[in-house]
C-alpha cells in the first residue's frame, strides 16, 4: 500500500523569473511615499461627495462622482502625498 498524503501540496501559478518574458513587469506596489505604509483590499477612503471606496481600486477617482483625486492621504500617517507617488515598482 502507497502512503498518501494528509495535505495537498500547493504549487505557485507564477512563472519563475528567468522564464518571464522581457518587458514583463509586475503590478505596482502600493505604498505610502512618506511612512511606507500599505494599503490593504478593506481599506475605505470617502470623497466629498460623501461615497466610501478604495481609491486604489480606480486610480484616484471617485466612482460616484467622477473627481479625479490628485492628493490621497494616508490612513495610517495621515498625511497627503500626490496619488501618483503611491505607486512603486
Amino acid at each position: 500500500m502507497t502512503p498518501v498524503a494528509d495535505s495537498p501540496v500547493i504549487v505557485p501559478n507564477r512563472e519563475p523569473q528567468e522564464h518571464k518574458k522581457p518587458g514583463a513587469s509586475e503590478p505596482p506596489r502600493i505604498r505610502c511615499p512618506l511612512c511606507g505604509w500599505s494599503p490593504r483590499k478593506e481599506d475605505k477612503w470617502f470623497c466629498t461627495c460623501g461615497h466610501e471606496w478604495n481609491t486604489f481600486d480606480t486610480g484616484g477617482v471617485c466612482p460616484a462622482c467622477l473627481h479625479q483625486w490628485t492628493e490621497t492621504q494616508c490612513l495610517s500617517c495621515t498625511r497627503w502625498s500626490p496619488h501618483s507617488l503611491f505607486y512603486t515598482q
